[in-house]
């Protein structure tokens, strides 16, 4: 939140800060180290299950504002954030220090990351548009089509290889690998937040959180979109409860959805 980071223990009944107040913009799990994108750097533990955790800071890059923290896939000591204003950071040690990417992308706000399958191959979302890099971020090539001049919030590549786009006039995809775009049939034209996949009651679910139309999901890989709640609200992510719902992050509050899946009665 922007007052710290909370948890609970009993499955969202309750709730203990159990950082610093500090503006929180993003959250990443990697093994038992916990990483903090903050508005002041980034900090981490790695005493998450402790009444009170220790915290760190990383070295270097303090005082930017990191808006997503993602974990190498393929290489545990590795850690990318995106930055308002100072493009990728990286870090080569699990967060205990972390430099600038650069390389062409200095002054960029990089707002989501992307890690593909082939090793070295990235894309991030900013607020110009859709960057690739093919060799772990020594160069980079903006992506063409109607997304070049537009704010990209969210990324996400399906099972199918399709690749999503949550941007500030909708949600995007792309079945050529960034070279053709359309949007999204019966998705709503606001600015997608967040992406994502998921489990919930035995279906298989997209969903995209939005400013001001709530959380919106597909059961068919994207290809249809529907409504699940909280029209009205903003949106910044969405988690499965463990009991047929979601929970949704909104500016107002945490919120459990159960949205009405095909096949269920209401």
């Amino acid at each position: 939140t922007q007052t710290g980071v909370y948890r609970s223990a009993d499955q969202g009944a309750s709730w203990q800060r159990i950082s610093p107040p500090w503006a929180v913009w993003d959250l990443a799990l990697a093994g038992e180290r916990l990483f903090v994108g903050r508005r002041q750097g980034i900090a981490w533990t790695d005493t998450l299950s402790a009444e009170q955790p220790t915290w760190h800071e990383t070295a270097g890059l303090h005082g930017v504002t990191f808006f997503r923290i993602h974990p190498d896939r393929l290489d545990a000591d590795v850690v990318w954030g995106g930055t308002w204003g100072n493009s990728i950071g990286v870090s080569e040690d699990r967060g205990k220090t972390i430099a600038p990417l650069n390389n062409g992308l200095e002054t960029l706000s990089a707002l989501d990351i992307w890690q593909h399958e082939t090793p070295g191959q990235y894309t991030i979302g900013t607020i110009e548009g859709l960057y690739r890099t093919d060799d772990g971020g020594e160069t980079w090539f903006k992506l063409p089509g109607p997304l070049q001049r537009q704010t990209v919030f969210s990324l996400l590549q399906t099972a199918d290889g399709v690749l999503w786009a949550g941007a500030a006039d909708g949600l995007w995809f792309s079945a050529d690998y960034g070279v053709t775009w359309g949007q999204a049939e019966g998705a709503p034209v606001a600015t997608v937040l967040q992406m994502g996949t998921t489990m919930l009651g035995g279906h298989s679910l997209m969903w995209a959180a939005t400013e001001g139309r709530g959380v919106w999901i597909s059961e068919d890989s994207g290809r249809s979109w529907t409504l699940a709640g909280l029209d009205g609200l903003t949106v910044f992510t969405v988690a499965p409860d463990g009991e047929g719902s979601l929970l949704a992050a909104t500016g107002q509050g945490l919120y459990a959805v159960k949205p009405l899946l095909n096949g269920e009665e209401n």
